[in-house]
């Protein structure tokens, strides 16, 4: 996604009050399951002869009948993807729980997951096997209704060979199928978020559901007649919706035929003012400011069952995004982009002991941007983007950028304690005139009934930052990042209902983009591929399944992760550095079906650049900017929140209906989540002043959900 405006790439943080600069989001798993009949002695039939029933009398026979088809289970929220929907904190998104996972870290000031010291830049995400463009809404919640969740999978490092464009972590969401049932409806409310959600067969061998949602943030942030203390005067406050649309058509056991539609869209407009920092460093952005953003991609998928070792898939989908980003009295960046998509995949048993799959996918996008703007030559890892400020730049172009990749892996079943997946990957990007060969593999030994060594391995590429790779305003012949995986660890089960696992891992990256500054840019390339980096570190998570009315889990991690410019040899904390992250989740459910939850959660403050003096704003005149320290050197306070959060089923004029009250921020701790000049009191004094941006305090929340 284009975010080439530095100064507004915050967001929500550049027009949301500081009091609203949060956002939640998570995660889910799977479980299935099977009828059970059982026959005892009374149900043998009374024509046998006495010898026989007395044997079969003897042999106590219970048996287990699978009913319905195959892919039955998929119509079902696993009770895992349940239990972390409803997880503390999450206000009722189902991909909440990524914030309590062990190497996942969610930045303070809001924003998309950074994973085991990668950047947020380096995910991908999969809804049913399909790349989707984003699956966070800008200000808050994922896209994606708690009822349409089957499975989650976060793939933090050492996946395999299957997925592409990703160097840091990989998201795969599997979107349950719909149940064949009459139709029925649930409303959905609370204080952020109303929904309808609708189920039911078509016909015999088909069903569907749709999902639509509206945030209702906007009731209350009223629109302002004048700027508040910090400089900005919502006109229309942050608005979100999004819609799941799906169809399944069971054509006879072998063949299953889908529809997908998914969509969503963001939108808020606000006045920057003299105080608001951004104005304050560039009075030129001085006005209306405004983000508007939406996406939708439909997707047709076949899927063939030959028999239960044999399985082809083929997905065919279109994925269109349009952003439009407004700010001052003139500037603006527009982007839209149309992605046109086909993916294949065939597994099969080659014998007893090897299971491969064959996969090939191909992707063409088609881009147009049109942009009036400031040009900011500056990425991530720069403490100070002002300095990079360039002239005003007006540009429109169109483009074309084709992906291919294919990929093949072998599950070798070594032993019944061993197994081996090997993987070979090839991808080309076109636009960029770069070919790739990725080797993947994944080891796991079950040492002892309850001990488990599992490692992987890989090396990975992904697509340049697009700002930094497009005409005019990057370098369009700018090298791929690319990134080694390596992973070792030990998982196992301790006493009833309880398991452990301890993993360690560590990644390179390379080829990461780096800001030419601009009396070494004759050429006016912009960027190269020169910053590399590391990441390491030590996870320990403790589950404790449902059992006895309670579930819960630990997870620990340490980890250190850098970055370094290869033009200056300088190394630096990368600015999501987060070396001790602590989570404990725990759920009760009481004899009066009240479940109550809570979920705390302390870590490292996240690394910052000191503020050491200021100097004369070389733009502005009577303008200042600030004269930074060691790149990501200081660390912020540790920050600790406890969320909590209590639920109940009930009926409402004899239908199934759901209460539930949400608590974030308990303690209504203050959590220092930034440090940074002041801009506009040191434009009035021209003294140094440090301003501290804090977390929001305590935010209750209840909310309804009725099925009719």
């Amino acid at each position: 996604m284009y975010r080439n405006t530095v100064n507004f790439i915050n967001r929500a943080a550049s027009i949301i009050p500081k009091k609203m600069n949060w956002r939640i989001v998570g995660s889910g798993l799977i479980l299935s399951s099977v009828n059970l009949v059982y026959a005892d002695a009374n149900d043998l039939p009374a024509d046998q002869p006495p010898e026989l029933q007395k044997q079969q009398q003897k042999q106590n026979i219970e048996k287990i009948e699978v009913k319905g088809s195959r892919r039955a289970y998929y119509t079902q929220i696993t009770e895992n993807a349940e239990k972390l929907t409803n997880m503390p904190g999450s206000m009722g998104d189902p991909m909440a729980a990524i914030a309590a996972l062990p190497g996942v870290i969610i930045p303070t000031a809001g924003g998309e997951p950074a994973v085991r010291g990668s950047s947020p830049a380096d995910n991908r995400y999969y809804i049913d096997g399909m790349p989707a463009g984003y699956i966070f809404h800008e200000f808050n919640t994922s896209i994606f209704d708690a009822q349409t969740i089957q499975d989650f999978q976060l793939y933090s490092a050492g996946f395999g060979a299957e997925y592409t464009g990703a160097t840091g972590a990989v998201f795969d969401v599997r979107l349950r199928d719909p149940k064949k049932q009459d139709i029925a409806i649930t409303l959905d409310a609370s204080l952020l978020r109303a929904g309808v959600f609708v189920e039911g067969q078509v016909t015999d061998n088909s069903a569907f559901y749709l999902s639509a949602r509206q945030g209702l943030i906007q009731y209350f942030l009223p629109k302002q007649d004048e700027a508040d203390e910090d400089g900005v005067r919502i006109i229309d406050p942050p608005q979100d919706s999004d819609y799941v649309a799906k169809y399944v058509w069971d054509i006879n056991p072998r063949h299953q035929l889908s529809l997908l539609a998914v969509g969503a869209k963001d939108y808020v407009e606000a006045e920057l003012t003299d105080n608001f920092d951004m104005v304050a460093l560039n009075p030129d952005f001085a006005g209306d400011a405004k983000i508007n953003e939406g996406f939708a991609s439909q997707a047709l998928t076949w899927l063939y069952n030959a028999n239960s070792t044999s399985e082809m898939q083929w997905i065919i989908a279109r994925y269109k995004d349009e952003m439009t980003t407004e700010w001052g009295s003139d500037y603006y960046e527009s982007i839209d982009f149309i992605e046109q998509y086909i993916k294949g995949r065939y597994r099969f048993a080659l014998n007893q002991s090897h299971q491969l799959t064959l996969g090939v996918e191909h992707k063409k996008t088609d881009f147009t941007y049109d942009l009036n703007s400031i040009l900011f030559v500056c990425t991530e890892f720069d403490v100070n983007c002002q300095a990079s400020r360039r002239d005003p730049i007006r540009a429109t172009h169109s483009l074309t950028a084709k992906d291919s990749s294919a990929f093949i892996t072998d599950r070798w079943q070594i032993n019944p304690d061993m197994s081996l997946e090997t993987g070979l990957q090839a991808t080309r990007n076109h636009y960029l005139d770069e070919t790739f060969v990725h080797p993947r593999m994944a080891f796991s030994w079950h040492l002892s009934p309850n001990l488990t060594l599992l490692s992987a391995a890989g090396r990975y590429n992904r697509f340049a930052d697009i700002g930094t790779a497009l005409p005019e305003i990057g370098n369009p012949k700018i090298k791929q990042p690319v990134s080694n995986h390596y992973t070792f660890g030990f998982k196992g089960d301790f006493l009833t209902n309880w398991s452990w696992q301890v993993d360690s891992y560590y990644k390179t990256f390379d080829r990461l983009p780096t800001a030419i500054p601009e009396d070494q840019d004759a050429e006016k390339n912009y960027y190269v591929a020169q910053t590399s980096g590391t990441a390491k570190g030590v996870e320990l998570l403790i589950n404790r399944d449902r059992a006895d009315n309670w579930y819960g889990w630990m997870s620990l991690s340490y980890a250190k992760s850098d970055r370094t410019n290869n033009l200056t040899g300088q190394t630096s904390n990368y600015r999501f550095d987060t070396p001790v992250v602590f989570n404990l989740v725990g759920s009760y459910l009481l004899k009066s079906k009240w479940e109550l939850g809570f979920r705390f959660i302390a870590k490292s403050g996240e690394s910052y650049t000191q503020v050491m003096g200021i100097q004369a704003n070389p733009f502005f005149e009577d303008k200042y900017i600030g004269v930074y320290g060691d790149p990501f050197a200081k660390r912020l306070p540790v920050y600790s929140r406890l969320d909590l959060r209590a639920s109940k089923p009930f009926a409402f004029f004899g239908q199934e209906a759901k209460f539930y009250v949400d608590i974030i921020n308990a303690f209504n701790r203050k959590n220092i989540t930034g440090e940074d000049l002041d801009y506009a009191r040191v434009n009035k004094t021209g003294e140094l002043a440090i301003e501290k941006e804090q977390d929001m305090g305590i935010f209750p929340s209840i909310g309804m959900s009725v099925t009719f």
